[in-house]
């Protein structure tokens, strides 16, 4: 009767770590949610800041002179690698990988 009682009480605990893992898969993954790139920004030939090439917008960033940026539909805007992400166009659905430095890593689906 003893071994019985052991085994109800290891399945319930489990049962409760596996609805556990299962809220916070949820959680997380709610977090992480898909941005569209609403603009691309460029430096100018004068380099006196970023100018975005479809507001033409300029966008004022200081810092480590960086010399591209986008902004997307969830009302930021993050400097990143122009060589990277050069192929990455407006109306493009990404997701945000990581930010270091104020700088993003950007991954297509």
């Amino acid at each position: 009767m003893n071994a019985l009682r052991i085994k109800k009480t290891l399945l319930i605990m489990l049962a409760l770590v596996l609805v556990c893992l299962i809220i916070v898969k949820i959680v997380v993954k709610t977090k992480e949610d898909w941005v569209v790139i609403e603009e691309k920004y460029f430096q100018t030939k004068e380099g006196r800041g970023l100018l975005g090439i479809k507001s033409g917008e300029l966008l004022e960033i200081h810092g480590n002179n960086p010399s591209c940026a986008m902004k997307f539909d969830n009302g930021l805007t993050y400097t990143m690698d122009c060589d990277e992400y050069l192929d990455y166009n407006v109306g493009e659905k990404v997701k945000i990988d990581s930010i270091v430095n104020d700088k993003v890593k950007l991954r297509r689906k």
